[in-house]
């Protein structure tokens, strides 16, 4: 029997992609080398556009007739020029502590109390952010703030409150109150106190900075914003879409500016998320206008891992104007979620809040797989054994299948010396050679594709531990063995020079992957193309896994372990016998079939 293992041309090609793995980086970094000035050019460019006057810069009579919302400048991030000194409040409960500000008039930071980033460092989110949450703009001149006040802070509520007049006929109000965990609600009441009717036009709310927890480059593709809008339809935007892109080192592209929701649809919430926590603004009643997001510089933070500023997405909600009757007073409420991705806690939400979760289309497998995966670690008490655990459910339930399969295997090379025969008598003939061929499989009930059944079914179930770990807090933190963070590649030292890191985890997988491979029966003497591709999955995947989750590794090299295992004990059972498989179709002709039942004339 001859096995199924990489012949030379295919390691040679997986060397080639191995090395075009290490080196691109360095091919990246020589035709496209990082500008030293971007960042000083950057901030000299925003303090100029600050301070150049525009046709909105000359301050409105009423708010009426104030800069409108659609003016380039009124959500540039950080144009407000701060004047007044700053004053904060706070509140929190066992999970969450949120500092209040006058500069925006909304949420400066949140300190998440039961997540830590490394060393005892609790994790923040908004922290550096050029804008509060809540940040209004649109009832001021593009630079100017309303001048925000604190009226009320205790343990309960912190109330701050502005003129949205100048002469203080029209008052904004802000009540904020900490709800279950990490929920925190907004009242914005709007009052006239004036005689005549009054209408302020269309402002924005900001929703906070999707940016990287532990300032890493790596974090990059998980840091964005996304939104929701009434007709049950999510778009997310990560930080990549903002910044320069190319093909290899081909075709440079620069970077959007900004993105904006689609002008036909109205919007239900925005988030500002990183890979495991998100800050979600929903409003209440009727849904707001639109969503926009940019791309921002933290304040007073860089990379741990470079020196240059650590790069976010902001994130806001356009809301219409507010008309206001003689003495009268109108009222929006709204809620922000700012915490980690827990799908069970998500959910409880009304608004279809666990969409950020972004298991997309294969959430029917995703949210089946987290909840089974959380039931066995309340018994097994480590995530790194729950996976194990729950890869021997899944083996098992998968275990007839891949029997079949194997079945299905050794009955083609059984029947290889046949198909070997009529491949010599229709070389000439390609459509005759098929057809001949489909008919022996039929004759003797041969499937050729039935051992590319149980991959079929693997993938689905592959997919959604990707989709689940993509964005799942719980497994963050979490070690096994020599794993420190299930959540994050098991990175144990870096080559010096090269900066490639060494993840042994995705390297025991690969390896388990080609040893399955190796022995798993395959035909003598057929030419069979698919058998070929398959040899390069195992690079396919070390490639694919080697920077994910270890988490997703363990999972493949567990299900890798115990298909040798099955493989090895299918190979001590007796090969099949080749015996023609009669149909009904063919007993009708020959008539031996009659009435439904079976007889002989």
């Amino acid at each position: 029997m001859k096995k199924g293992g990489m012949d030379k041309t295919s390691w040679i090609a997986a060397g080639l992609c191995m090395l075009l793995l290490v080196l691109y980086p360095k091919i990246v970094s020589h035709f496209y080398p990082p500008d030293p000035n971007a960042a000083k050019k950057k901030a000299e460019k925003s303090a100029h556009a600050a301070a150049t006057p525009t046709n909105a810069s000359v301050a409105a009579t009423t708010p009426a007739s104030a800069p409108q919302l659609s003016a380039k400048e009124s959500l540039a991030p950080g144009a407000v020029t701060r004047t007044t000194p700053e004053q904060t409040a706070v509140l929190e409960n066992p999970a969450i502590r949120v500092v209040f500000t006058t500069w925006g008039g909304g949420v400066k930071e949140i300190e998440l109390k039961e997540h830590e980033v490394e060393a005892q460092e609790k994790v923040f989110l908004n922290r550096g952010s050029p804008d509060a949450v809540f940040a209004l703009r649109g009832w001021t001149t593009p630079g100017e703030d309303l001048a925000w006040k604190i009226e009320k802070a205790d343990a309960q509520e912190v109330v701050l409150s502005a003129p949205a007049h100048p002469d203080g006929s029209v008052v904004v109000r802000r009540t904020f109150r900490l709800g279950g965990d990490y929920l925190l609600s907004l009242d914005q009441q709007v009052e006239n106190k004036g005689g005549a009717p009054f209408a302020l036009p269309a402002y924005a709310l900001a929703g906070g900075v999707g940016a990287p927890i532990h300032l890493r480059q790596y974090e990059q593709p998980y840091v964005g914003t996304g939104w929701f809008t009434t007709d049950l339809s999510y778009t997310t935007h990560k930080l990549p879409e903002f910044l320069p892109s190319h093909f290899l080192f081909l075709f440079p592209q620069q970077g959007k500016e900004k993105i904006t929701s689609r002008e036909d649809r109205q919007v239900r919430w925005i988030a500002a998320k990183s890979q495991f926590f998100a800050m979600v603004l929903t409003v209440k009643g009727d849904p707001a206008t639109g969503a926009e997001a940019r791309k921002v510089e933290l304040s007073g933070e860089t990379m741990a891992d470079s020196p240059s500023k650590v790069l976010a997405v902001e994130t806001w909600m356009k809301m219409p104007g507010v008309d206001l009757p003689p003495a009268g007073q109108a009222t929006r409420s709204f809620t922000l979620y700012a915490g980690p991705k827990e799908d069970w806690r998500l959910r409880g939400l009304p608004e279809h809040e666990d969409y950020v979760m972004e298991f997309g289309w294969m959430g029917w497998v995703s949210r089946p797989l987290l909840s089974v995966m959380n039931w066995i670690h309340k018994w097994v008490g480590n995530y790194g054994w729950t996976i194990v655990i729950l890869t021997i459910l899944i083996k098992s339930v998968l275990w007839i299948p891949q029997a079949k399969a194997n079945q299905s295997m050794k009955k083609m090379q059984v029947l290889a010396p046949k198909l070997k025969e009529l491949q010599e008598k229709y070389k000439e003939d390609p459509t005759k050679l098929n057809t001949e061929m489909m008919k022996l499989y039929k004759d003797y009930g041969v499937n050729p594709l039935g051992g590319c059944l149980p991959m079929l079914i693997q993938m689905p179930v592959f997919l959604g531990f990707y989709y689940m770990l993509l964005s799942s807090v719980e497994l963050r933190g979490e070690s096994f063995l020599w794993i420190h963070d299930l959540s994050r590649p098991d990175t144990v030292f870096v080559l010096p020079g090269l900066g490639l890191p060494i993840n042994p985890m995705p390297l025991i997988m690969t390896a388990f992957m080609v040893w399955s491979m190796h022995i798993t029966p395959q035909p003598q003497g057929v030419d069979n193309p698919g058998a070929k591709m398959m040899k390069f999955m195992p690079i396919l995947m070390l490639v694919f896994c080697y920077n994910f989750s270890a988490a997703l590794s363990l999972y493949w090299t567990v299900q890798n372990i115990l298909s040798i295992g099955q493989l090895y004990y299918n190979l001590r059972q007796p090969m099949p016998k080749l015996e023609k498989v009669v149909h009904p179709a063919d007993l009708v002709k020959r008539g031996r079939w009659k009435g439904g039942m079976w007889g002989r004339r």
